[in-house]
């Protein structure tokens, strides 16, 4: 993964994706210069203070809680550089691969806030209601895939993510999460639970807004990444900027390979994993699908705390 850090210790960065999101996580940023120049660049580029977007709409505002995700990954990555910590490795689920890509040099941060602006309004404005995402517990994606056919009216319901051997995400529209609900059970799962997000995200629905998303990205001079970028979308890592903004403007029309993305991390020798707030979801993905690998999400806890378990964790693998 090139440069080694912390005495050998090899770092990957996981961002999260949209259904991560709370009020007042903006808020809970540390009142410090890296965070505070993030906040003032993204609020230039919107023409509106980004902390006006902390609030409870965050939760069901498709704009509001990917441009506060993009806002939070990146202040978070820039206070753990001024702090000494650099990634060896980056990525990010959904729309948490534009923080990645920011921190990886590809995209600056105007350019990534005004590609996830056209990103998180044009799927807005595509499904404004009646469409979401849900999760499903307890079987594989091949069941997930047989269910799907099996209860698919049209183009209404897709397969979007794998997040993890037994944890599927559909996306698709209410009355078909409806149909899926009520057959899970007969295809091995165990739970269906509705998820945080008012899109049908990572599905063809969103062909229109890839798009859009690749017009503005062209614009983006080319800048190889400095950090090795792994894609959500192919699992693979992404050598080159082309690649890089392939995997921002199409993810959000197919499906997020998570689970095989970060076996590649793993396998690739990520020695320590930092999950960056907020949430803690991605982290515990990645524990159970690899033990073996210390983890440590950051946003279970004040910034300070959790720099401070996070050096506690490089130091104790260093040693080891």
């Amino acid at each position: 993964m090139g440069e080694r850090r912390a005495d050998d210790v090899v770092i990957a960065f996981l961002f999260p994706g949209q259904g991560a999101q709370h009020a007042g996580m903006l808020a809970a940023l540390p009142d410090r210069e890296p965070s505070a120049a993030v906040l003032r660049t993204v609020s230039e580029v919107l023409g509106r203070d980004v902390r006006e977007l902390d609030g409870p709409d965050v939760m069901t505002d498709t704009v509001a809680a990917q441009l506060g995700l993009l806002t939070v990954g990146v202040a978070t990555a820039a206070l753990l550089t001024a702090d000494g910590i650099r990634p060896n490795a980056v990525a990010g689920h959904s729309i948490g691969a534009f923080a990645a890509a920011v921190v990886a040099g590809v995209l600056t941060l105007e350019e990534a806030t005004d590609a996830v602006r056209i990103r998180a309004e044009g799927m807005r404005d595509l499904y404004p209601r009646g469409f979401g995402l849900l999760a499903l517990l307890g079987a594989r994606v091949t069941d997930a895939e047989r269910l799907t056919d099996a209860v698919r009216e049209g183009d209404d319901l897709f397969v979007a993510m794998e997040n993890a051997e037994d944890q599927v995400v559909l996306a698709g529209s209410e009355a078909a999460f409806e149909r899926a609900r009520a057959t899970a059970p007969r295809f091995g799962f165990r739970e269906a639970r509705r998820l945080e997000v008012a899109v049908p995200s990572h599905c063809a629905l969103m062909a229109p807004v890839a798009d859009a998303v690749a017009d503005r990205l062209r614009e983006v001079p080319v800048r190889r990444p400095t950090v090795r970028y792994v894609a959500a979308m192919t699992a693979r890592t992404a050598p080159t900027a082309d690649a890089v903004l392939a995997d921002l403007a199409g993810g959000v029309a197919h499906r997020v390979r998570w689970r095989d993305a970060t076996d590649l991390l793993a396998e690739l020798g990520a020695t320590v994993v930092a999950q960056l707030p907020p949430g803690h979801t991605t982290a515990a993905l990645f524990s159970t699908a690899h033990p073996s690998v210390p983890v440590v999400a950051l946003g279970d806890s004040a910034y300070d705390e959790g720099l401070a378990r996070l050096r506690i964790t490089m130091e104790r693998t260093a040693r080891s």
